[in-house]
């Protein structure tokens, strides 16, 4: 069955994708969200992985309605900084592997009046409209991807400290709930907790991390006997390698941790 042909102003009123030169590219003066130093960590963070969301901008004016920080992230790229100890990007760099030329970004232009496009990008950072993150969920998704203390985890606020603050607020929150008092008395924390054993939350993070890249299983196993083993627990290793120690819960993580009321 074909599909329904769209009326003139929604067929007029589709948004499309291009890829755009940043030098293309229109800020919006009126733009509300102010950027700082946070610019240069996600310029870091999209070195580190690879360019997501297009840009959203208006069809008429190339004005930008979505994307301020990543404008200005591609910026410091182009103009190459250090990543991790090493110079990367440049003028050459190439934001996605399908752009035509370098620093270029994919755009998604939009057929709005200059009134509508102000209103979403109120909306893209309006607090209203954006959903509450679980904690728990967001510590099991960083520490199952990343080691604990990651540069990538630290430079989008996922930190090892940031870690054990949700941890230790999922907790509260769970002992809140299960202790809360039915009669409306207040709840003496100091007393509540006597009697209980001390706890000391060691350092496991490691001095430094590196990522390896490898083009194959030889490689793989060539790197392996350099660095004295054959097993890489969760894509990641000490070196020397600890004898008699389990990688991932050295490493600081604790996706297999729960609170419980014994």
């Amino acid at each position: 069955m074909p599909k329904p042909a769209l009326a003139p102003d929604a067929r007029a009123r589709v948004a499309s994708s291009v890829y755009l030169h940043l030098d293309e590219l229109r800020p919006n003066p009126r733009n509300p969200r102010a950027h700082g130093d946070e610019v240069k960590r996600l310029a870091r963070t999209i070195l580190r992985t690879t360019w997501g969301a297009p840009i959203i901008a208006q069809a008429s004016t190339r004005r930008i309605i979505g994307g301020h920080g990543r404008l200005e992230a591609a910026r410091l790229i182009l103009a190459g900084m250090e990543v991790d100890g090493i110079m990367r990007g440049g003028a050459d760099h190439r934001f996605d592997r399908d752009a035509p030329e370098p620093g270029m970004v994919p755009v998604r232009l939009v057929d709005v009046s200059d009134a509508e496009a102000d209103a979403m990008t109120l909306a893209d950072n309006a607090r209203a409209l954006q959903g509450q993150d679980d904690a728990a969920a967001v510590v099991a998704m960083a520490t199952a991807a990343f080691e604990r203390g990651a540069p990538t985890m630290e430079d989008i606020g996922l930190g090892a400290a940031d870690l054990d603050a949700l941890v230790k607020a999922a907790g509260d929150a769970v002992l809140a709930g299960a202790s809360a008092p039915t009669t409306g008395t207040a709840v003496d924390n100091a007393t509540e907790w006597e009697g209980m054993p001390d706890f000391e939350q060691k350092d496991k993070t490691s001095h430094r991390s590196i990522t390896v890249h490898f083009a194959n299983d030889e490689d793989v196993a060539a790197f392996g006997k350099a660095v004295g083993t054959s097993s890489f627990s969760n894509n990641s290793m000490w070196y020397p390698p600890r004898s008699g120690v389990d990688p991932e819960r050295e490493t600081g993580r604790f996706t297999d941790r729960v609170y419980v009321d014994a």
